[in-house]
Formats: C-alpha cells, sequence, structure tokens
C-alpha cells in the first residue's frame, strides 16, 4: 500500500460515518469509519463478504433492492430507513449509494451510512411538543371566545338591572381578568411554540458544522503528520511550530466530539490516566496557548494519582477555566495549577464515601484577578450565563457536565479583589493502572 493510500485510510477511518464498498452483487468487500462501530460492536471485520441486503429487516428489503437497482442503473439515491443493531434496539440511518463506473461499466458502489437516530426521535419529540402547544393554544382561544360572550351578556344585563350594577361591575372586573390571563397565556403558548423551532434549529446547525469541521480537521492532522514524517528537514524552530500546531488540531477535533456528543452523535470515552502526567501535559500546550503575557505554573504532588474520565474532555475543561483566568486577569498575570490527592470531604455531593474516608485526586486553577460576586458564583454554571461581552455562556457549563459525567464535584474559592481558585475533585480510580510510555 503506498504513502497515500495509506494517509487516505486513516483519513475515511477517523471519518464519524461508517463507509462500505460493495461489489456489483451487492455484497461488502471494504468498511471503515468509527461510526461503524454502533453497526458491529463485535467487531467491523465480520461485514466484509456479507451482502449489504442482509444487513437489513426483512420488512425493508425490498426497498433496499430497489435502491441497489436504481444505483446500478448510475442514479445516486439517499434515504433514511430504520434497522435494529446486534441484539439493541432499532436505530434510524441515513444512507447515501452511489455507483462508481468505470469504462461506461458499473464497477462498484459506494455506501455512506450516518446514524441519525437521536435527530429523529428529537424532531419526533418536537413535534409532539409543538402539537400539544398548538393545542393548549386552541383551547385557551376557545375560552376567550366564551370569556368574550360572558362579557357581553354582562353588559347588556347592566341596561336593564339597575338595582345589581354594583355586582355586575365585581362580575365584569373578574371577566376582563380571565380575558388578560387568557391572553396571556395564548402569547406564552405561542412563544413556546417558537422557541421550540428554534432549538430544533440550533441543534441541527451545531451537529452539521460540528461534524464537517471534524472532517477538515482530519485533513489537517494528516497533512501535519506528514511534515512531521520528514522533519530531518526542518528546522528546530519549525519542527516545535508543527508540534504545536498538530496539538492544537488535537484539542479541536476533542471539542468537535464534545459538540457532538451535545448533538448526540458521539459519546465520551473514559478511560484510566495520570491526572498528573495529564495537567502537566496540558499546561506546556496551553502555555502557548495563552498568550505570552500569561504564565502557568504547576505544583504536582509526586506518585501516581489514576483517575477514570475521559481525556479529551478533562483537557477542553481545564482550558476553559484557565482562558476565564486570564480574562480575569486582564490577560496579564500567573496561572497556579495544582493536582494532587487527599482524603475525601464530606460535604462533596456525588462521591461515595469508604471506611476511613474517599481517597480523591484533585486539580486547581488559581488567578489573581478581581474575584466574583457571590450572585455571579451562584448562576457560574448555568448554560449560556455570562459577565463578557460577546461569551457564549457555554463553557463552565461544559466543565459542570464533564466533571459530573466522570462521578466528580467543583470547589469555588473566591474574594473580591483577591482573586479565583477552581477545584476539580474525582474519585481516586482503584483499578488496575498502566500508561503508555
Amino acid at each position: 500500500m503506498s504513502e497515500g493510500d495509506g494517509r487516505y485510510r486513516q483519513f475515511v477511518e477517523a471519518s464519524s460515518d461508517c463507509m462500505k464498498e460493495l461489489d456489483r452483487d451487492g455484497v461488502i468487500r471494504f468498511v471503515a469509519g468509527l461510526g461503524c462501530a454502533a453497526l458491529a460492536p463485535e467487531g467491523t471485520d465480520r461485514l466484509v463478504g456479507m451482502r449489504w441486503l442482509d444487513l437489513w429487516p426483512a420488512e425493508a428489503r425490498d426497498m433496499v433492492t430497489g435502491v441497489l437497482d436504481r444505483a446500478g442503473a448510475g442514479e445516486r439515491v439517499d434515504f433514511v430507513s430504520a434497522r435494529r443493531t446486534g441484539d439493541g434496539p432499532s436505530r434510524w440511518w441515513e444512507v447515501m449509494v452511489a455507483p462508481v463506473v468505470a469504462g461506461d461499466v458499473l464497477d462498484h458502489f459506494i455506501v455512506i451510512s450516518r446514524d441519525v437516530t437521536e435527530r429523529v426521535e428529537l424532531q419526533a419529540a418536537l413535534e409532539a411538543i409543538i402539537e400539544l402547544l398548538q393545542e393548549r393554544l386552541n383551547e385557551t382561544v376557545a375560552r376567550s371566545v366564551s370569556a368574550t360572550t360572558q362579557y357581553g351578556t354582562l353588559l347588556e344585563r347592566l341596561e336593564t338591572e339597575h338595582g345589581a350594577r354594583r355586582d355586575a361591575e365585581s362580575r365584569l372586573a373578574g371577566v376582563r381578568e380571565q380575558l388578560d390571563l387568557a391572553n396571556r397565556a395564548r402569547d406564552l403558548a405561542e412563544a413556546g411554540a417558537r422557541q421550540a423551532q428554534k432549538q430544533q434549529a440550533i441543534g441541527q446547525l451545531v451537529s452539521g458544522v460540528a461534524h464537517d469541521f471534524n472532517n477538515m480537521l482530519q485533513t489537517v492532522i494528516v497533512s501535519l503528520s506528514g511534515l512531521q514524517d520528514d522533519s530531518d528537514e526542518l528546522s528546530p524552530r519549525h519542527r516545535r511550530m508543527i508540534t504545536y500546531a498538530v496539538e492544537g488540531a488535537r484539542h479541536a477535533t476533542a471539542l468537535t466530539r464534545r459538540l457532538l456528543a451535545f448533538a448526540r452523535n458521539q459519546y465520551a470515552q473514559p478511560e484510566a490516566v495520570d491526572l498528573g502526567d495529564l495537567v502537566v501535559a496540558f499546561a506546556d500546550f496551553a502555555r502557548h496557548g495563552l498568550g505570552g503575557r500569561v504564565g502557568i505554573e504547576v505544583l504536582r504532588q509526586p506518585g501516581a494519582l489514576p483517575v477514570w474520565l475521559d481525556r479529551h474532555g478533562v483537557e477542553q475543561a481545564l482550558m476553559n477555566v484557565c482562558l476565564n483566568a486570564r480574562d480575569a486577569m486582564g490577560g496579564f498575570g500567573n496561572i497556579v495549577m495544582e493536582v494532587g490527592e487527599r482524603v475525601g470531604d464530606e460535604r462533596l455531593p456525588g462521591l461515595a464515601h469508604e471506611a476511613g474516608g474517599l481517597r480523591q485526586v484533585f486539580v486547581s486553577v488559581a488567578d489573581t484577578g478581581g474575584g466574583m460576586a457571590e450572585e455571579v458564583r451562584q448562576r457560574l454554571f448555568e448554560p449560556y450565563f455570562t459577565t463578557k461581552e460577546g461569551g457564549s455562556g457555554l463553557g463552565l457549563a461544559q466543565v459542570y457536565g464533564m466533571v459530573a459525567q466522570a462521578g466528580g464535584a467543583i470547589e469555588i474559592e473566591s474574594e473580591t479583589g483577591v482573586g479565583t481558585r477552581i477545584r476539580l475533585v474525582f474519585p481516586r480510580y482503584p483499578g488496575p493502572f498502566a500508561l503508555d510510555e
């Protein structure tokens, strides 16, 4: 296999889709891509040599046969259908089938599948919510019409029942209040429906952008890796800059994984990690990412500090915390990161305790900024809450989600005019622990 073919295969296998090559009879002869893990959890090698038609349930095979016939006639076919994965529940797949012709003769088929189960289920849930809101809106409008009729009836009675005028005015005020409530309920229902449609559009946008950006990043990583292979022809400074570029691209790839996880297209991959080694390596990279006017000092306790978490998730969380620390210091100052081990504190939620207390591993990030007010501290991890102009309000919400997913907790120490310390605390991993050198 040539170097170009190897890089092409590496690029294909890094895709989050499931890519298959079928011969003219519809038999699978090549399969690659991260998305194939959901199709064949026990290993994708078993798919080679199978008829693609046999992967589909009996009720869908006539449709799939028709798709192959249309593709064999030279047409690209796109469709969405449900298919069971192993012994698990059925999942929805978005499939593209395209013919490959050589010398005016069909040579083989290319099939690209994408798991869109969460998108289909989200769309169905949103449609159900909108339908429910519409029903409530119709009920509210009906009550408004009824209340209006009652209002007119009361006005007629006022003209004929002079002796009950005071009582009628009181009842009239009550009807008016009901009308106001009905109008407000209708406005809220309409606003809820619009918000649901906006959230659906945002979810689809995030998923699409993250997926395309991840594919482009794979091209960047492959190209930079090619330059590293010829590093003997580069100066030491150029080799160092390429190393920083590769590390940055990998961090960006980790960020797209977090976005795809939010859109339910990717999932966290926890593993046994030495938090001390991770923080030291992260600090070397972050010193360049934060700018030359911000220094980072790492204080590490000796010995192994094993934890069970998603490596890319904790790196992204530390970058978010360090970026906030840099902004709090106005882009100038020194950040102190401390990583070590301690005995558990009963005040921490979500951490089980053993006899003698739980052994915990922590990493803290301290700055010398202006600190934060109590009302800001209480809302610090709320999604979309931000005190920075142009900020998204999602950075620290992502930190909170990563720590909670790892079974940990967050401690905050802040004093106005002195600075802030944010400490991420995790249970020490008790299982077998070995790191690749």
